[in-house]
């Protein structure tokens, strides 16, 4: 859980809003509250059905590079081009994927 706290807060910029024991808390970013709860073992879903996390940037090179240098690990080797931008995939200490993406008009995605 200290592994995780310290890369949500230090790497990704949340901050902690309150704290229920050791295994749970309530995290915000940007006025976006998260919460960071251990699980006791890992519940991988095999299903396609799945909801990613994302964490809006407003400089997606900047913001890939910062990462990338503070040992993040990356899924891509650089930001992706989709629909409504760019993005690129990370990974927290418990494998986690979160997306980080930017969102821009149809002409600066040409």
């Amino acid at each position: 859980m200290n592994k995780a706290v310290q890369f949500y807060t230090n790497v990704l910029d949340f901050t902690v809003s309150k704290q229920y024991g050791e295994n749970i808390m309530s995290l915000t970013h940007n006025g976006l509250p998260f919460i960071l709860e251990k699980a006791e073992e890992a519940n991988l879903s095999t299903s396609s059905n799945s909801v990613v996390l994302a964490i809006q940037s407003t400089n997606i090179q900047d913001d890939f590079e910062k990462l990338r240098n503070q040992g993040v690990k990356m899924i891509f080797d650089e930001p992706k081009k989709c629909p409504p931008g760019y993005y690129f995939v990370i990974e927290d200490y418990s494998g986690n994927q979160l997306e980080v993406i930017q969102f821009m008009s149809e002409e600066e995605t040409v």
